[in-house]
């Protein structure tokens, strides 16, 4: 199941929009909130930036882009290019909003556990549909991979999970984070940023953050479904940076996120600074 020796020919991404969580913090359903650019709701807008990378990364000539664009308005584009976004509390809510977008909707209903649950969904579902089979195949469905199954040459070579929360990320982070992938394909690839201040009542805000927008290659699929709680990748990518297999793409606008109402107050005064100034005081967020 290795992506050792991959060929850039056959290179294959698929994406994965984690938008499982219960937004207690926010007393309501956060990701319909509205962004202050877009003036979308928050879980389209986060749709949209990753189907606009997904269509930079796939189409080259503006001829394909625009068959590529038709078909998104279309919802028609074919099933393995689309987006695939896990829900969870608010299955209902967000379905309605993104009725007419091209993704696949999964619903984690385990989404109490944690983002693990949401991760192991995601993984799970973008094999299924790759290789044409349910989500009961044993080969998946058991939180592990049978390496040199008969489905294995049409899964993806590569995993990206982003988060439905982050409001700054543009398509330019995304595709820094495949280019890098490519380079590095036996590689995780996260996104790095630093909290540029000190926050009142903590030691050491100096450290790096590594954390999604993240992407992971296949060999590293059965870790990702092993996972349990609410931990989130972090774990994978811990294991792999102490053995050298981790690449860091600096994506300042991956610390943004929103918990709050009051998380909106400040993030909108952020979109009237040049980019390079996004980076503020943040919390840490899990991978």
């Amino acid at each position: 199941m290795g992506t050792r020796n991959l060929n850039l020919g056959d290179y294959n991404i698929a994406f994965v929009l984690l938008a499982g969580g219960q937004s207690a913090r926010y007393k309501g359903n956060k990701l319909l909130s509205t962004h202050p650019v877009s003036s979308l709701p928050l879980i389209e807008h986060s749709v949209r930036t990753l189907i606009k990378a997904k269509e930079i990364y796939l189409t080259a000539p503006s001829a394909s882009r625009a068959l590529f664009t038709r078909a998104c308005n279309q919802s028609t584009l074919p099933v393995q290019n689309q987006v695939t976004v896990v829900t969870g509390k608010w299955h209902s809510s967000i379905d309605a909003q993104l009725s007419q977008l091209p993704v696949n909707l999964v619903c984690n209903t385990a989404w109490k556990e944690g983002m693990a649950s949401s991760i192991r969904e995601g993984v799970k579902h973008v094999l299924s549909i790759s290789s044409q089979v349910t989500l009961k195949d044993k080969t998946i469905s058991e939180g592990t991979l049978k390496p040199g199954c008969q489905k294995e040459a049409d899964w993806p070579t590569h995993v990206l999970f982003s988060l439905a929360d982050l409001p700054c990320l543009v398509e330019s982070d995304v595709l820094r984070l495949i280019e890098a992938s490519q380079k590095n394909p036996n590689n995780i690839v996260c996104s790095q940023w630093h909290i540029s201040r000190e926050k009142p009542g903590v030691a050491n805000n100096s450290g790096a953050r590594l954390t999604v927008p993240a992407i992971f290659p296949k060999d590293m699929f059965n870790e990702l479904l092993s996972l349990r709680g609410d931990v989130g990748a972090k774990p994978v990518i811990n294991k792999y940076l102490k053995a050298g297999r981790v690449t860091m793409v600096p994506t300042p606008n991956a610390q943004f996120d929103i918990d709050t109402s009051q998380d909106w107050s400040r993030i909108s005064r952020l979109f009237i600074l040049p980019s390079h100034n996004l980076a503020q005081s943040k919390k840490p967020k899990d991978a």
